[in-house]
């Protein structure tokens, strides 16, 4: 299964499952995290958190997704921001437990979440730019918390993001031993919905969004804005195991 469903009380835990692809979000992972997000709704889970197994939490979107279908533009009911969007639109907490690497996806996922606990080895990315692509939901989203400098910084320069930089940042709330971060994350859930009301707790949630508000049309649409000679010389060379070459694209300038 790409994704494991679990209950500790009153938290679901949805947990990322192919260790093997490092977590990689694909067709098949976004469908079941947004059923099991409606799951959890049905069974009135009062919080949710994502974790994930193996070394990596999540290296980003399946380039071969990206490939064949969620850089063509058309409507997918699998692209990746429906479920940033589902999950930044919850009205119930959300809380990522983050160990390893979240780069790309990952680290989007995480940006829209409400809260983030991170093992003291873990770090985040935005790799996009070197493949051709652009990381539509963390610009809509970084600036957001981490400001506009930092954010274009981290999306520019593609470099790791350590977790103590993630904490002071703005970016991460909690820094944990790495073995502790699930258990963690379920107990500041826990600390959450075991002393508030649920509507208070959606109502203050509604309204934050609302005076900073994301325009999720627009997310969906960016990629487009990348010519596709590019993106596709991105992904191919990430496929090959080669350096991508984009001088000609400089020279068409």
């Amino acid at each position: 299964m790409a994704v494991l469903y679990s209950r500790d009380g009153a938290v679901a835990i949805l947990t990322l499952n192919d260790s093997q692809r490092r977590n990689a979000l694909s067709r098949a992972s976004v469908s079941m995290l947004l059923e099991l997000l409606e799951r959890s709704r049905v069974e009135k889970a009062r919080a949710i958190v994502i974790a994930a197994n193996g070394p990596v939490f999540c290296a980003g979107a399946n380039i071969d997704d990206l490939k064949d279908g969620w850089m063509s533009g058309a409507p997918d009911p699998t692209d990746p921001a429906l479920l940033f969007r589902a999950l930044a639109e919850e009205s119930r907490p959300t809380i990522a437990a983050v160990q390893g690497g979240a780069l790309g996806g990952g680290f989007e996922l995480t940006l829209s979440c409400d809260l983030v606990v991170m093992g003291a080895e873990s770090y985040f990315a935005l790799p996009e730019l070197g493949h051709g692509v652009i990381p539509n939901t963390a610009l809509a989203r970084l600036y957001r918390v981490a400001g506009t400098r930092r954010a274009i910084e981290l999306i520019l320069t593609r470099r790791r993001l350590s977790a103590v930089e993630a904490v002071e940042w703005g970016l991460a709330n909690r820094l944990v031993p790495t073995a502790d971060v699930l258990s963690s994350a379920i107990d500041l859930a826990l600390s959450i919905v075991q002393s508030a009301p649920p509507g208070a707790i959606a109502a203050a949630k509604r309204n934050l969004a609302h005076h900073g508000e994301t325009d999720w049309a627009r997310v969906v649409s960016s990629p487009q804005d990348v010519p596709p000679a590019e993106w596709r010389e991105g992904l191919r060379s990430f496929d090959e195991r080669r350096k991508p070459s984009y001088d000609k694209f400089w020279q068409d300038m």
